[in-house]
């Protein structure tokens, strides 16, 4: 492309649209989900957490093998169109389900979005790579944290505007209003499907064949009946997504037998943080589950007293901290880079573990702080996520990049998804875990209540959240190396190719 060496090439800034409106959808239908299944469909707290988990979980444990088609069958472009597609039929048949409030069709429905999810995750940030040239890596950096910004003010501004369009148009039209704009998204990619396709892998400017999409037909029916299967069997579905997930960790290990010695010590490098990863990204499981059900039980309606704001509404404070912190972040890691320091991601990790415990520990103890009203002030959790947000942001815009250089091309689709896996089986496990703090239907919520159940839950995750900081800080010095030799070795080896012959 003309443009590859810009700061924003005019393909990355179509990529960047699409990520709004993706957010938008997304998590404008994801944020109702909860009340949806607690209040609507009649499901317990503890069936409710779960059914959250698996939600959040299924889309990233299936990215690593959407990833996999991606980059060996379908083509990185191809998977989003088709993953795009599928999410609007997806969303349309959620609206369908809510009008009726039909379960089966409501859990098919979400079991299209995960699937679409899966598939389509990891090929956006293929394409937002390659749309940079080679040489322009440090623009593309700086690329993935704008657009994870653009992303973050899609999502808060449908998180915060769809629980109250729920009192107008009720659930079934926020869930056509994301049926909408995943149509729209889909426009764009039929309008700019040339470009796009330019920017994708070698297989998606060659023609695929009809024994391959046989194949592809197949295995996704299959996949999506395997979605299916775990929402409607909540119990024995976590398990499922615990093997998948390793299945993709032991495929990448196998990866990294066949890799040359340079990639074998940065895949390596790769494999620890990704299990880092894991552990962190428990934490951001925490907001949708024990996090979201304690701001529905107990969250005020009002922020800093005057602004309106629903309970769960509440993870719209994660997004609008992302973004309007992404500038000053930025700025911050520029002014570090001017000193002479440039963090590596690891010990990037450690620091948000810091944040994380911070932010746990004001969430125990803002159940101290329950008014006459039998309400936590709202500016609790606003507080909460800014601590969260500010963990989140120092690694969540730069961990796909890191992983993106530290592959071999061939491998780049389905090593990001590596990091979806991370985030689904944490998130799986967070709501395993939260289920601890479900209670009966019904019940009181009296002040030994709110501090056995809610507070000792809350600073128990705040201890382990800095013990996991300074665990970090050692595993970081061991990633450092293993990557400066990795550096070193594929010098050497270019050289030897460069070197003219005897």
């Amino acid at each position: 492309m003309q443009d590859a060496n810009t700061r924003f090439p005019s393909i990355a800034k179509v990529l960047i649209l699409r990520q709004f409106l993706w957010g938008a959808a997304f998590y404008g239908a994801y944020v109702l989900l909860t009340k949806y299944f607690l209040f609507e469909l009649n499901y317990s707290e503890a069936d409710t957490i779960m059914m959250m988990g698996a939600f959040g979980a299924v889309g990233p444990v299936f990215s690593a093998v959407g990833g996999f088609v991606a980059d060996r069958y379908i083509g990185s472009f191809r998977a989003v169109y088709i993953g795009y597609t599928i999410y609007t039929i997806g969303f349309f048949l959620l609206g369908m389900g809510a009008s009726t409030l039909n379960v089966p069709l409501s859990i098919f429905s979400i079991a299209l979005i995960g699937y679409a999810r899966g598939l389509s995750a990891t090929s956006p940030t293929v394409l937002l790579g390659n749309s940079y040239s080679a040489t322009n890596r440090e623009a593309f950096q700086q690329g993935l944290t704008v657009n994870y910004s653009i992303n973050n003010l899609g999502s808060f501004a449908s998180k915060y505007l769809f629980p109250f369009l729920v009192a107008y148009l009720a659930y079934q039209g926020n869930f056509f209003i994301s049926s909408f704009l995943m149509l729209i998204t889909l426009m764009l990619f039929v309008t700019f499907r040339k470009q796009l396709a330019q920017v994708g892998n070698d297989i998606d400017r060659r023609s695929v064949s009809m024994k391959t999409w046989g194949y592809f037909v197949a295995g996704s029916a299959l996949m999506l009946g395997l979605v299916f299967w775990i929402f409607s069997n909540l119990d024995e579905g976590k398990y499922l997504l615990y093997a998948l997930g390793a299945c993709a960790i032991l495929y990448f290990i196998y990866e990294i037998t066949k890799a040359s010695a340079a990639y074998k010590y940065k895949m390596c490098g790769v494999l620890i943080t990704i299990f880092i990863m894991i552990v962190f990204y428990f934490y951001y499981g925490q907001m949708l589950t024990s996090m979201n059900i304690y701001a529905i039980n107990l969250m005020g309606d009002q922020i800093l007293g005057f602004i309106p704001i629903r309970p769960e509404s509440n993870a719209a404070f994660n997004p609008l901290w992302c973004f309007v912190l992404g500038g000053p972040m930025i700025y911050a890691y520029s002014w570090l880079e001017n000193k002479g320091y440039s963090p590596t991601i690891p010990t990037k990790f450690a620091v948000a573990f810091i944040f994380s415990g911070i932010a746990f520990s004001l969430l125990g103890l803002s159940t101290s702080f329950v008014g006459e009203n039998g309400k936590i002030s709202a500016d609790w959790i606003l507080w909460v996520h800014f601590f969260q947000s500010m963990a989140e942001l120092i690694v969540g815009a730069l961990g796909a990049g890191f992983i993106f250089e530290m592959v071999p091309r061939y491998l780049s689709a389905f090593a990001i998804g590596l990091r979806s896996v991370a985030l689904s089986l944490s998130g799986i496990l967070a709501a395993v875990i939260s289920t601890k703090i479900a209670l009966p239907k019904g019940q009181e919520l009296t002040p030994e209540i709110i501090e056995g159940v809610y507070a000792s839950y809350f600073y128990n995750l705040a201890i382990l959240a800095i013990v996991m900081a300074v665990v970090t800080l050692g595993l970081s010095k061991v990633i450092a190396k293993l990557i400066n030799k990795g550096e070193e070795l594929e010098r050497l080896e270019n050289a030897s190719q460069t070197s003219p012959q005897s």
